[in-house]
């Protein structure tokens, strides 16, 4: 599994958080008298980080800072779960257009319980099949139908601070499954190269975890 900050939506010359701020203050009628170069570039960096944390009371504000990850090497058992987050954007790698390759997830139960290679033995035979269909004619969309789920998928996703928290909050949970928990994990420390107060963010919205 690998996750790729590819972007995400910084003012020219500004930090991303300054978005926040400049929310916060917008709200609070601020902009006028101050102006935006004061809270974009000027505003104290320790007061921006103040604010930033303080926003998880009023989380609209954290809807302006959005962020685009590149997810690779899930299987669609996790894809599937992570696309039921309807507040994102995504563009999934197709397998109706273009030929699966034979990469798949194992469970680490599977290998604890010692099914490792009767699973790949069957997932191979599975991947044979499919390759034999697509060889034959068969177009792709029809013989994807025999793949299984553990077939790893790309997916490019994007997402808002404010969703990113509440997917946070759902998916690292123990009540969470492994795959998408460690998934969001690495989701949640990439983001935080640009945002470092994310995980304080997290634990204030989310007092379970």
């Amino acid at each position: 599994m690998r996750v790729t900050l590819v972007a995400w939506n910084a003012p020219e010359g500004a930090d991303l958080r300054r978005l926040v701020l400049l929310a916060v203050k917008t709200s609070q009628g601020k902009l006028a008298s101050k102006g935006l170069d004061h809270y974009l570039r000027n505003y104290p960096e320790e007061d921006v980080r103040s604010w930033l944390i303080e926003a998880v009371k009023f989380p609209s504000v954290l809807e302006h800072v959005v962020f685009t990850f590149l997810i690779e090497g899930i299987s669609r058992v996790t894809s599937h779960q992570l696309v039921r987050h309807r507040i994102a954007s995504y563009t999934q790698e197709s397998q109706r257009y273009s030929e699966t390759k034979p990469e798949y997830v194992i469970p680490e139960t599977v290998r604890v319980k010692g099914f490792e290679e009767r699973f790949k033995n069957l997932v191979e035979e599975l991947f044979r099949f499919y390759k034999e269909m697509v060889d034959s004619g068969v177009p792709y969309e029809d013989a994807r139908y025999i793949l299984p789920q553990a077939v790893t998928t790309r997916i490019l996703m994007t997402v808002n601070l404010r969703e990113l928290i509440h997917i946070a909050c759902l998916r690292l949970s123990d009540k969470a499954q492994w795959e998408i928990r460690e998934l969001v994990s690495k989701m949640v420390e990439e983001a935080s190269r640009v945002v470092p107060e994310l995980p304080n963010l997290i634990r204030s919205a989310c007092p379970s975890l």
